[in-house]
């Protein structure tokens, strides 16, 4: 004989569903009145409106306008961070575990090739967004820098990372980011684990000499005297 249902667990996800479903329906209005009309032209009294939602509702789900367009596949400073978290607890070299989390965050690219080209687009036309991105971006910047520090380093993440690993991170996804824009443009056809693998492949040199430069070049400004 089956079981009742549990009533204090079933409504429960039925909440849940209709949280999900009324939170899709406010991203699936507001991307197409972005792409048509700019993300800054476009109001969050609008989306609501599209979305059949009031905007205390959408407030509800989402604080602040930019949230939207971040909650569709796109939050990829949080996927980096969880492939490095993994990469981190497997790889005992830290540079080999930057490369494996690089590697899976293009196959998550590349597997959400659409809605992330979508989003990119829509990012390029607004000067707000691309400012929240050059945060996004420093973001990656620092946890690569940290996991360069060693593992230790990188899961207590107290204070800030060496000098010398956040110059060899910023001069690794310096070469790097121009390669993801331009296949996120459609500039460069057919798969990105491919072109991270070359990449990647042809980065390594100038990862070690960006090695030896930060390291040369950090204990020769520690030696200078202050003035």
């Amino acid at each position: 004989m089956p079981s009742a249902p549990n009533p204090s667990i079933e409504p429960l996800g039925v909440r849940a569903l209709a949280k999900q479903r009324t939170a899709e329906a406010i991203v699936d209005a507001a991307l197409p009145l972005f792409q048509a009309c700019g993300y800054d032209a476009v109001t969050t009294e609008q989306i609501a409106r599209a979305a059949g939602v009031t905007q205390r509702t959408l407030f509800r789900y989402f604080p602040r306008k930019e949230l939207i367009l971040y909650a569709r596949r796109y939050d990829y400073v949080d996927r980096y961070e969880a492939f490095l978290n993994e990469a981190m607890s497997i790889w005992p070299r830290p540079y080999d575990a930057v490369r494996s989390a690089f590697q899976s965050l293009s196959g998550f690219y590349e597997a959400n090739r659409a809605s992330v080209s979508q989003v990119y687009a829509i990012i390029q036309g607004s000067d707000q967004l691309q400012a929240i991105e050059r945060g996004h971006q420093m973001r990656i910047d620092e946890l690569t820098a940290f996991a360069l520090d060693g593992a230790e380093a990188y899961f207590a993440r107290q204070g800030r990372p060496t000098l010398e690993s956040r110059i060899v991170a910023s001069v690794l996804f310096g070469t790097i980011r121009p390669m993801f824009r331009e296949w996120l443009r459609g500039e460069l056809p057919g798969e990105l684990r491919l072109y991270a693998e070359i990449g990647w492949a042809n980065v390594e040199p100038t990862i070690l000499a960006a090695q030896a430069y930060a390291d040369t070049a950090v204990a020769a400004f520690r030696r200078v005297p202050p003035r």
